[in-house]
């Protein structure tokens, strides 16, 4: 029973941190690939520090799809989150 507990509060843990950074770089990368097919094509290269700036205002939602994530995991493998 102690071994459900610690991987519950790992988990929890683990997402996180990590949904945010994941959306985070997603979000960079998508941007460098647009920006260098752009480049490709017109000569114009759109990335520039504005797109740090929505990528660290999107993170956050990492937060919030990390828990959804985590809820749904607990259900699936069986762990109780409120109560015995």
């Amino acid at each position: 029973m102690k071994t459900k507990t610690n991987r519950k509060y790992l988990a929890l843990l683990f997402l996180l941190i990590t949904m945010p950074l994941i959306i985070f770089c997603t979000y960079i990368l998508t941007m460098l690939v647009v920006s260098i097919f752009i480049y490709i094509k017109y000569g114009n290269f759109i990335f520039d520090r504005y797109d740090f700036y929505t990528a660290f205002k999107l993170a956050p939602l990492g937060l919030i799809a990390g828990i959804i994530i985590w809820f749904g995991e607990c259900r699936r493998l069986g762990i109780k989150i409120f109560g015995k």
